[in-house]
């Protein structure tokens, strides 16, 4: 089974506030880019669930958040611990997230769900349900019990466009500068007056030429004269 990649940040006066200060940034990891599972409410509506990833989590973030749920739920820690360790997880109400973070296998699978949506029957027909469950259980087979290896993200264009945003984007040429400048056999001296970054923004975006201000004057040897 791959890595999971998704977090998620909760709405203020959900139950876990109490034991987010465990989690680096509040940030809570999750088996799925979406809530995958549903259950039925007290008053009979379907509720969807995400699933906490358990195992990105702690020993210690694992007891506080079985005794947040318990709490919540008036239900007994031990049972709690014993529902997770048999669905391989812990479920979270999709009403308290707020917002969510995740890389290459939490962007395949999303646009998964997206081209899913696109031509899925009318919500509320039997056809629909059926499809939605054959789409639940291709993503367990594949991404929570099997192994498959999301496609790399080079850049902008490989993410769904839905999905895109500037914020995004620049965050993609970042992570390819860094990884140019990793490969490269830069001196410390490139990559603090910045030719290491314009030598990589030149390979990744040939259309374009980028160079310093006043390069064609400067000499590195000149510094140590």
């Amino acid at each position: 089974m791959t890595k999971h990649d998704t977090w998620v940040k909760l709405k203020p006066g959900n139950p876990y506030e109490p034991i987010l200060d465990f989690f680096p940034d509040g940030m809570i990891p999750m088996r799925d880019p979406f809530p995958l599972e549903r259950t039925v409410g007290q008053n009979g509506e379907e509720v969807a669930l995400w699933i906490i990833d358990v195992e990105r989590l702690s020993s210690i973030q694992f007891q506080i958040l079985v005794q947040a749920i318990a709490i919540s739920c008036k239900a007994d820690a031990i049972e709690v611990a014993a529902e997770a360790e048999l669905k391989g997880g812990l479920a979270m109400n999709s009403k308290w997230v707020a917002s969510m973070q995740c890389w290459v296998e939490g962007f395949a699978r999303a646009k998964e769900l997206a081209d899913f949506l696109s031509t899925a029957p009318d919500v509320g027909t039997p056809e629909a349900a059926i499809a939605f469950q054959e789409f639940c259980n291709s993503q367990y087979e594949r991404w929570v019990e099997g192994n498959q290896e999301p496609p790399p993200i080079n850049s902008i264009d490989d993410i769904h466009p839905s999905f895109r945003t500037p914020e995004l984007e620049q965050l993609i040429q970042m992570l390819q500068i860094e990884q140019v400048i990793q490969q490269g056999a830069y001196s410390l001296f490139d990559v603090l007056t910045g030719r290491a970054t314009v030598n990589a923004l030149n390979i990744i975006n040939p259309e374009n030429s980028y160079s310093l201000v006043g390069d064609d004057e400067f000499d590195e040897d000149e510094i140590y004269e």
